[in-house]
């Protein structure tokens, strides 16, 4: 009888020439998420916090990349002990211990940073991810709705008297794009607003500041940055509120919601669902087949408005974390 042997792993640091082969992994493991190089890139060269830390590694079997482990901080929630992790493997490959040799090698470097949570995100629907996690002694932390509205059945009829209930609270729906047509402060104040309400997404760590000249880059000059889908909510000249839109991945009929927020004082004037309504009616002449958007699932009030819309519930997203300080 003849032996076949699995080939082994070995593990390499992830280089500049690697970047094709990353996207190419993790939209073949991922392909309702496709990435492009370009965007990766992007994110990569983004702003980091003092203090962030990144590590990526490459697996390969006999010479050929099969996965890779993605270790950073969270930039809009700097903690400098816990780090997210992606673990990635290609379909093909799973089921043969790359995971787990990528895991172990990431957390012993985890562990000479005395770290203290390691947290991935795995999709409900993913029966192994969701085992895996659990044999490394994962806990489930949060979990995220993802959900999405199919544009070709949105019926805007029963919303018509939406916008006029903002707009009778003397708020004004407009876009970034506008405001710049005549205002030249207007990034700073959608700045200002962002970095006010977005404190009160719900998130495991608290929201922490970044500075103003990555704001500017993300809605102005990022590959998905699209001003004229940031709307804005202005009353009596301040702005109150946004819901800005984003063009990513590799699917030309999608395009993804971002934040959704409303000044603590300002909310109880039907403005976020005024804004809503522009970002689908926006999407429509836009020829796209749908919006996606995540929230997470303590987040009723977003939720609702999503629901009574028409937006369907995804599988959860699931936040895993292991202590590493308890071992």
């Amino acid at each position: 009888m003849t032996t076949i042997e699995k080939p082994s792993v070995t593990l390499r640091p992830f280089i500049e020439g690697d970047y094709a082969v990353l996207v190419e992994i993790s939209n073949e493991a991922y392909p309702d998420y496709g990435w492009t190089v370009e965007e990766v890139r992007h994110f990569d060269a983004d702003w980091k916090p003092e203090g962030y830390y990144q590590r990526r590694v490459v697996a390969e079997e006999a010479g050929a990349p099969v996965g890779y482990s993605d270790v950073s901080h969270s930039r809009g929630q700097f903690v400098p002990d816990n780090y997210n992790i992606d673990l990635v493997v290609r379909p093909a490959a799973r089921r043969r211990g790359i995971g787990t040799t990528l895991f172990d090698d990431a957390v012993s470097a985890l562990r000479l940073r005395k770290a203290h949570w390691v947290r991935s995100g795995q999709k409900e629907s993913d029966a192994h991810s969701v085992a895996f996690a659990r044999k490394i002694g994962a806990v489930e932390l949060k979990r995220d709705w993802e959900s999405r509205l199919d544009l070709a059945t949105f019926d805007p009829a029963p919303f018509a008297a939406a916008p006029k209930r903002a707009a009778d609270a003397g708020v004004r729906i407009t876009t970034l794009a506008d405001e710049l047509k005549t205002d030249r402060d207007a990034v700073r104040k959608a700045y200002t607003l962002h970095a006010e309400v977005r404190i009160d997404v719900p998130s495991i760590d608290p929201a922490t500041p970044s500075p103003y000249e990555r704001f500017e880059e993300e809605v102005l000059r990022s590959p998905y940055a699209l001003p004229e889908a940031h709307f804005l909510a202005i009353r009596n000249r301040r702005y109150v509120a946004e819901c800005s839109m984003g063009k990513e991945g590799t699917d030309p009929g999608v395009i993804y919601q971002h934040l959704t927020a409303v000044l603590r004082d300002e909310r109880g004037k039907g403005i976020a669902m005024a804004l809503k309504l522009e970002t689908i009616d926006y999407a429509t002449r836009a020829g796209l087949r749908e919006i996606r958007t995540w929230n997470a699932s303590t987040n009723r009030p977003m939720l609702a408005i999503n629901e009574v819309l028409g937006f369907a519930k995804q599988p959860a997203w699931i936040t895993f974390g292991k202590d590493l300080s308890a071992e």
